[in-house]
């Protein structure tokens, strides 16, 4: 029998334990919330922890807004004693709006590995039908009077209306790498006849095959959106295809013989790419400095003496973009961040566990985001006081942020509308 002795949290039947427990079940173990309160009653039932309740589905879905809500109002001042920098991106359009989401990280890059979720905060969750330069003017202007200063620069993609406001606010614009190096080889190959046959070829046989016993050979899914953010995986299949087109069956090679007509542009694409990569992964995980500018800039420049005209392309682009990326740093020594994946990352988390139905929209559901960056990496465990978090936030406080904040929820409206009738 495990004995659970902990201090009662006020204005709570459970203990801090039971509401940590739940709460990392859900958050960090992306369990459901009906899955999380039928484990409980299952481990009450084998441990003998003797609870008199089981946390309801409702209540762990509070518990994991009111602690969300309480790390995202703490004040951020005292983290940045020093530089810091910000992380902005918007996410898709969910439902009827897009959500502006707003990240902190120490300006100075320390660690030799790329962003993780606990190296940053975040700063701002906004809601609206659509972003403009000047509504992101005004999140900035926001999170400067939160901190107490601006930061010392801004990490986006190349989306206008985040440059636009980077810019007028006049902060230094850090393109991120990703999205960058893709958009440069886009540039070149994305009306490339040759690329559009091959991209079109490999579409078709992904449909007709989907269902059929040679699906096991079908390429990898692409992004919707930003198509060229994953080229390589494609790229990379197309290449082993037809390094092992003698291993496959007759009926087989009749289906994927298509891939040597393009042999001369998947061998080409798979050479840019896999220095595309390597200098996106040095940079990702080393940062912004002198020394991995100049390491990437030389790396690229091999590609300078290729016989192919868009990789020679491709190649000065990329030279071009580490040089004005290279001339923003500060200092000899000035080592900062260049990605913005971990935004990314806590979108699709975010993605993964919303209602399928898109007419929900942004709900307070996204206040699961704050505890990601809080869970530790060694234990999985969320590193606050969700006794002080619960006892400190009042489901009238969610509410009012819910107002504040997010949009009406067109499935309510829908529902009230057509009840009413």
């Amino acid at each position: 029998m495990i004995s659970i002795q902990t201090e009662p949290i006020e204005r709570h039947k459970y203990i801090d334990f039971i509401v940590s427990l739940s709460v990392e079940l859900h958050a960090v173990n992306k369990i459901g919330l009906r899955t999380t309160s039928n484990i409980l009653s299952y481990l009450n039932t084998r441990l003998n922890w003797n609870l008199p309740e089981i946390p309801s589905p409702n209540s762990i879905k509070n518990w994991v807004e009111k602690s969300g809500y309480y790390i995202y109002k703490e004040s951020k001042s005292s983290i940045y004693t020093n530089d810091y920098a910000i992380i902005l991106d918007e996410s898709m359009m969910i439902g009827s709006e897009k959500m502006l989401l707003t990240l902190g990280v120490q300006a100075d890059k320390k660690e030799d590995s790329a962003l993780k979720a606990n190296d940053v905060e975040i700063l701002s969750i906004d809601v609206e039908k659509s972003w403009n330069a000047k509504k992101i003017e005004g999140v900035l202007d926001s999170i400067e009077n939160k901190i107490g200063k601006s930061p010392l620069y801004g990490i986006s993609d190349n989306a206008s209306s985040l440059t636009k406001a980077i810019r007028d606010k006049t902060y230094i614009h850090i393109r991120d790498v990703g999205h960058t190096l893709a958009m440069l080889i886009e540039r070149e190959y994305k009306n490339d006849k040759d690329f559009q046959l091959l991209n079109k070829e490999i579409a078709a046989v992904k449909f007709r095959e989907c269902m059929r016993p040679s699906a096991y050979l079908l390429p990898p899914k692409q992004r919707t959106i930003a198509r060229f953010m994953n080229l390589s995986s494609v790229i990379d299949w197309a290449d082993k295809m037809l390094k092992s087109f003698h291993q496959l069956t007759t009926e087989e090679q009749s289906l994927f013989k298509f891939l040597f007509k393009h042999r001369k542009l998947i061998i080409e694409l798979q050479a840019l790419l896999k220095q595309i990569n390597h200098i996106s992964k040095i940079l990702k995980e080393n940062g912004l400095s002198h020394k991995t500018a100049n390491t990437c800039i030389e790396k690229m420049k091999k590609l300078l003496t290729s016989q192919d005209k868009k990789t020679v392309a491709v190649a000065k682009a990329c030279i071009g973009y580490l040089n004005e990326e290279q001339g923003k740093l500060t200092a000899e020594k000035t080592q900062w961040h260049i990605s913005s994946d971990i935004i990314e990352s806590l979108f699709g988390n975010y993605k993964y566990r919303k209602s399928p139905n898109a007419l929900n929209g942004v709900t307070k559901q996204v206040l699961i985001l704050p505890l990601l960056t809080k869970v530790d990496a060694n234990t999985s465990t969320i590193n606050i006081c969700f006794k002080t978090a619960l006892e400190n936030v009042f489901l009238t406080d969610l509410n009012k942020w819910k107002e504040v904040t997010l949009t009406d929820n067109l499935t309510v409206k829908r529902k009230n509308l057509l009840n009413a009738s």
